[in-house]
């Protein structure tokens, strides 16, 4: 089987539209945004920085089968995610940092789709960004969670004095708030601590396809 079949398809279509009108959980209200931009991207290389429990693995996922793509999902932690039996050949889960997994990937390997929502430090997410840049070129999307505070309140998490911790340093939104404009555009949807898409404007090494 190349990608899920029809049936499976409409099922987990319904999952994730439900659990975005009705989930609890912090990137719940992503879920289907998420799963329809990864789709959308025709990628065949989707990284996945953060998975604990797994609620953005499945759509992720999917829309890697359907487009005969793999994603890469990484974690420092174990995750209870389960993989379906029909998308474990789509799936690579790596237990190891995300700085790490990033310094060793392919270097003429392209990322289509990236998923940040790890370690939400400044310094942690500035790094992954400067590796991500070798990756990337302008078909490429990199969408980061938790920009903003809370569930639905839509202002920018940029707190300075917080020197440890997740948010140390001004957490994610420093991050993307220093890149060039010259070189890069971003927009937040602003609900569910606020879902970031990023894409760089211009690469000496890819080039829209």
């Amino acid at each position: 089987m190349s990608s899920p079949h029809l049936t499976q398809l409409h099922t987990y279509l319904n999952n994730f539209a439900n659990t975005t009108l009705k989930g609890s959980g912090d990137s719940d209200r992503h879920l289907l945004s998420l799963f329809a931009i990864a789709l959308a991207s025709k990628g065949k290389t989707y990284v996945e920085l953060g998975v604990r429990n797994g609620d953005t693995v499945l759509p992720l996922l999917t829309a890697a089968a359907v487009n005969g793509g793999e994603l890469f999902s990484v974690d420092i932690e174990k995750t209870s995610f389960k993989c379906p039996k029909e998308l474990q050949k789509f799936w690579h889960f790596k237990k190891c940092d995300s700085l790490l997994f990033l310094k060793k990937w392919p270097k003429d390997r392209k990322i289509d789709f990236v998923l940040v929502d790890d370690w939400h430090a400044y310094a942690h997410v500035k790094k992954e960004l400067e590796y991500l840049d070798k990756y990337i070129g302008p078909s490429s999307i990199i969408v980061l969670h938790d920009l903003m505070y809370g569930h639905v309140a839509p202002f920018y998490h940029s707190d300075l004095t917080l020197k440890k911790g997740q948010w140390a340093g001004g957490g994610p939104y420093r991050a993307v708030a220093e890149l060039d404009p010259q070189f890069w555009e971003w927009a937040t949807l602003p609900w569910g601590h606020g879902l970031t898409f990023l894409r760089k404007k211009y690469s000496n090494k890819y080039h829209p396809v």
